[in-house]
């Protein structure tokens, strides 16, 4: 469990973690909700 105190921003990802996380998405049997839960992000930012 993540507690957040104060302000929250939002995350900057570099071009290549992206990649990285859409090529999760090809893997036989991986999920769109199994994915966005491993990284903490909304299905909505991996369905665009």
């Amino acid at each position: 469990m993540e507690i957040i105190t104060g302000v929250e921003r939002r995350r900057r990802w570099r071009p290549e973690e992206k990649l990285r996380i859409l090529a999760e998405l090809e893997e036989p049997g991986v999920t769109l909700a199994e994915v966005a839960r491993r990284h903490e992000i909304s299905r909505g930012l991996l369905w665009q």
